[in-house]
């Protein structure tokens, strides 16, 4: 029985988007397909940019690949995909080179903020220009360099409004703590809250509690776990996952005309968004091909250290490693240095060097592209702070907002620039502005 309700929950949500196309695309035949005949069906399509993106974006599961397949269902990734917000029809765009250079408030850290362009509110007094507005960020973590540079966007946000006073609160990933945060802004009577959640959960109570109080939240990246949150701002994870799949099955053509290798998958905590939605749209680009094989799947909460004895292990494991798949920046600098410490870049069949596919536009992982150490980064970019801040702001001046804000997807980063699949990639020296952790 629930083997057949997720694939009625795959056909429902994969076979049918709602993504306008530029031609005509056969679903049905496409699921029938696998290895060169797709790709071949694909190119017949010419698709481009966008397009091309969300069309891999939207492929259905396939079962050409027997033991992907079996991941996939096992690990019930079609329920992760089917509840996470995501556009409709063409949305916004993302032009490489825009955005605004600030310096962050809190970290004095260089920054380029790419999304200034989305829900724009003009630097000044918003709603009533006599009312002080205050509100509050409750987000984990400002010892991590992602979430100090989230924090950065939204308080340079706030900043450009003189009558808006942010307090950020920081719970030191302690789900108690965090529900702490909530309830007692709410019993201030803050006029707005804003919410990076480590899970979803835990944060769902003391959100009804605030929307009972008339206080309304808007969840920054990841999701809470309750639906009278009054907005969510979501990104780019299933581009992330498909664009790391489309490289994968790119590069190996390039390097031996197939697409076969085996895979090894370094991940974030199981069932946690980033890691759901980012494994399970990688899964389905690489389902239909039969000859990719994966070796084994570790999980760990971003931790490099972690990260690189799981690697250690695996490399002292299997003989042969093409791929090692990871759904963080930190598990791929972890890679890095494991691959590093064995000294087994080139240890692939005639010598071919391990490709280290890895997410997070981390300034220290896009320098270890430069020396090769990574072959392609999907950017999340953290600096979404600002954005949760205009979002909430326009609610609280009493603007019509929709509940779901999902920002464009990112070009995915290889080291000088390519085409793959019609999707023009960005080099890494291009993407260095847009990164985080920079000094």
């Amino acid at each position: 029985m629930k083997s057949v309700l997720l694939f009625v929950i795959i056909v429902v949500t994969f076979l049918f988007p709602a993504t306008v196309y530029s031609a005509e695309v056969d679903w049905i035949k496409i699921n029938k397909l696998q290895n060169l005949e797709l790709l071949d069906y694909v190119a017949s399509l010419d698709l481009k940019g966008q397009d091309a993106l969300n069309f891999w974006k939207n492929i259905p599961l396939s079962r050409a690949n027997v033991q992907v397949n079996r991941i996939f269902r096992d690990e019930a990734f079609a329920i992760y995909m089917n509840k996470y917000p995501r556009p409709f029809g063409r949305g916004a765009k993302f032009i490489p080179g825009s955005g605004t250079n600030i310096i962050g408030p809190i970290s004095k850290q260089k920054l380029r903020l790419p999304f200034t362009n989305v829900q724009p509110i003009p630097e000044g007094p918003i709603g009533d220009p006599d009312k002080q507005y205050k509100i509050a960020y409750t987000i984990h973590g400002l010892s991590h360099p992602w979430l100090l540079n989230n924090a950065d966007s939204a308080q340079w946000e706030a900043n450009r409004h003189s009558n808006v006073t942010l307090n950020i609160l920081d719970p030191e990933f302690d789900n108690d703590k965090q529900v702490r945060q909530i309830d007692a802004l709410t019993q201030k009577e803050v006029d707005g809250i804003l919410i990076w959640p480590m899970q979803e959960a835990p944060t769902g109570p003391p959100v009804d509690r605030a929307n009972a109080a008339g206080i309304p939240s808007v969840s920054v990246d990841r999701l809470v776990g309750s639906r009278n949150v009054r907005a969510q701002v979501t990104g780019n994870f299933p581009a992330n996952g498909t664009q790391q799949g489309l490289y994968l099955v790119h590069q190996l053509l390039k390097e031996t005309g197939e697409v076969k290798g085996t895979v090894l998958m370094i991940r974030k905590p199981l069932g946690s968004t980033a890691d759901s939605m980012r494994t399970g749209h990688f899964l389905k680009v690489i389902s239909y091909f039969p000859g990719i094989k994966i070796l084994q799947s570790y999980h760990n909460s971003s931790s490099r250290a972690d990260s690189l004895k799981q690697v250690r292990e695996a490399l002292g494991k299997y003989s042969n490693i093409d791929v090692i798949f990871c759904t963080g920046a930190e598990q791929g600098m972890g890679a890095v240095l494991a691959v590093d410490e064995a000294k087994r870049w080139n240890s692939r069949k005639d010598g071919l060097r391990i490709m280290i596919l890895s997410n997070d536009d981390l300034f220290e992982a896009l320098e270890a592209m430069k020396e090769d150490k990574i072959a392609v980064t999907a950017p999340y970019t953290p600096l979404l702070g600002g954005l949760g801040v205009r979002v909430l702001l326009k609610i609280l001046a009493g603007e019509k907002i929709s509940k779901n804000i999902t920002t464009p997807d990112l070009p995915m980063i290889t080291k000088d620039g390519e085409t793959i699949f019609g999707i023009k990639t960005i080099s890494v020296d291009d993407w260095l502005p847009y990164s985080y952790g920079r000094k």
